[in-house]
């Protein structure tokens, strides 16, 4: 994905600052994440940014068009990640690839299916329609097409209903991160990172106890633990 420019006249401070597009997607990221759409502002932005809230407008138009961009952002290495599995050969580590890609992004960050769950339910934002038609449409086509892949090659009981079960599998990969607020509370961030990703690697087994024909499947799939170390400028 890439952000469109708007084609008008550059601001002067642009001139003196070539990396102040990037400036004001990280921190348009770090607010929007943090804080509800409403509360965010676009001189806020800029003033946090260090940059002239004109380049605003000439980068993405309009705190609408920032907010979009960042989410295009966030998911563009997401989705050339999903691509890769895609012309990969399907086969039984697939979905525990599928699971940890998604927890990668989710530790990346953490507040991201929450901002989700707020545009989608309570209509916090500008972008539900591009949420929607964008990310989780696209999301849910690649689950339903890997998962029909891996059941026509007889890893996946041939009795079950893909699109239900990439439904089970949207469940279970999405519920750990529900509970991060909760446990950054009490843990260290290494401390909650490590639980998040124990219980994604057990969702993945008992996912695949729900769905395996054979539980010789089960037991070939065990990926090594990351050591997944976040980088610091997504830490709270």
């Amino acid at each position: 994905m890439t952000t469109q420019v708007k084609a008008r006249g550059r601001p002067r401070q642009e001139a003196d600052q070539p990396c102040s597009q990037q400036a004001i997607l990280d921190t348009a990221r770090r607010l929007f994440l943090k804080c509800p759409y409403n509360k965010v502002t676009t001189r806020m932005i800029s003033r946090e940014a260090g940059v002239d809230v004109a380049l605003i407008g000439y980068y993405f138009e309009n705190k609408a068009g920032l907010y979009k961009a960042v989410f295009d952002d966030i998911y563009s290495p997401f989705f050339a990640k999903l691509n890769q599995l895609e012309k990969a050969s399907s086969n039984r580590n697939t979905i525990e690839e599928l699971f940890m890609t998604i927890f990668y992004l989710d530790i990346e960050h953490p507040e991201l299916l929450g901002i989700i769950y707020k545009t989608l339910v309570l209509n916090d934002g500008p972008r539900r329609s591009y949420i929607d038609k964008s990310i989780l449409a696209y999301t849910d086509a690649f689950h339903i097409k890997i998962f029909s892949t891996l059941q026509r090659k007889g890893f996946i009981d041939p009795n079950l209903d893909v699109i239900l079960l990439k439904d089970s599998f949207n469940a279970l990969v999405m519920t750990p991160f529900f509970f991060y607020p909760l446990k950054i509370e009490d843990s260290s961030q290494q401390e909650t990172i490590a639980y998040l990703e124990s219980l994604y690697r057990q969702n993945i087994r008992l996912f695949l106890y729900g769905c395996a024909v054979n539980e010789s499947i089960i037991g070939a799939c065990e990926l090594p633990h990351s050591g997944f170390k976040q980088d610091p400028k997504y830490l709270p």
